[in-house]
C-alpha cells in the first residue's frame, strides 16, 4: 500500500499533464479515501474484539460477522478505496493506475495464498463462508 501511495504522489509531480480532475471536484477523493479508512477501521475493530493481530498467518477464529458478512477482505477493500480516493484527490488520472495495480496484486497474488492457508486451517467452515460471501462485496 505504501508503494502505491508513493506512486500516486510521484505521478502527480512527474506527469502534471495528467492532473485532469479540476478543483474542487478532486476533493470528492478525500471523502472516498475517508470511506476506505472507515472500512479498514471496522475490520481492525473486529480483529481487536477477537484478540487477533492482522499480521497473524492464521487467526484462531474465522470471523464471519460484521463487515465480514459483506466482504471476505475488508482490509484490502478499504486500502483500495483509500488509495483510489487519494489518487482522485491528487487529481492525476495516471495515479489511479497505482490503486488498480494494488487491487490486481492483492486479488491475484496475496488473497489466493491467504485463502489457501485459511482453507487448510478451517476446512469446510471456510468453504461454506467462501460460498456465502464474495471476495470483494456482497450487496445488502
Amino acid at each position: 500500500m505504501l508503494l502505491s501511495f508513493t506512486g500516486i504522489v510521484f505521478f502527480y509531480f512527474a506527469l502534471p499533464a495528467y492532473n485532469l480532475i479540476p478543483f474542487p471536484f478532486n476533493l470528492a477523493g478525500v471523502i472516498v479515501a475517508f470511506g476506505g479508512f472507515v472500512v479498514m477501521g471496522k475490520s481492525y475493530d473486529i480483529f481487536g474484539k477477537h484478540s487477533i493481530k492482522p499480521s497473524e498467518d492464521c487467526p484462531p477464529v474465522l470471523i464471519t460477522k460484521g463487515i465480514y458478512c459483506r466482504t471476505r477482505n475488508p482490509m484490502y477493500l478499504g486500502m483500495f478505496i483509500l488509495l483510489f480516493g487519494f489518487s482522485f484527490a491528487f487529481r492525476n488520472i495516471a495515479s489511479m493506475a497505482m490503486a488498480l495495480l494494488f487491487l490486481l496484486g492483492v486479488n491475484f497474488i496475496i488473497i489466493p495464498r491467504e485463502e489457501k492457508d485459511l482453507r487448510a486451517f478451517f476446512g469446510e467452515q471456510f468453504d461454506l463462508y467462501r460460498q456465502q460471501v464474495s471476495r470483494w462485496y456482497n450487496p445488502l
